[in-house]
């Protein structure tokens, strides 16, 4: 299901991607918002380019999202708050494209 509704905040919203070194592919690490791409990209060096060998920002209202199910509905269909938590989470995030845990905050896979 692609999700269509709008942000409660209007400052743009930017998203994240890095590449550790020339050999690695480039990897979704976070969000940021700010009001330009100057800014987003000072946001995104300082929070996550120490690490990084390419540091990419793009706005996130260019990105097609994507999601299994409701916002607020379980994995098996019922309404969240049914069904306990994955326990490999503390928010029970799920990669919607490998349907591996993933960290709520980053979208890392968890360690």
């Amino acid at each position: 299901m692609r999700v269509t509704e709008p942000r409660g905040d209007t400052t743009p919203e930017w998203e994240v991607f890095l590449r550790a070194d020339r050999s690695e592919s480039l990897r979704h690490v976070g969000s940021v918002s700010a009001p330009s791409a100057d800014v987003a990209r000072e946001q995104a060096s300082s929070l996550f380019g120490w690490t990084a060998h390419t540091l990419w920002v793009c706005p996130a209202e260019d990105v097609v999202r994507f999601t299994e199910r409701e916002l607020g509905e379980s994995r098996s269909g019922e309404s969240a708050g049914t069904e306990a938590a994955d326990p490999a989470t503390d928010d029970g995030t799920r990669s919607a494209a490998t349907g591996t845990a993933t960290d709520g905050d980053t979208g890392e896979a968890s360690r």
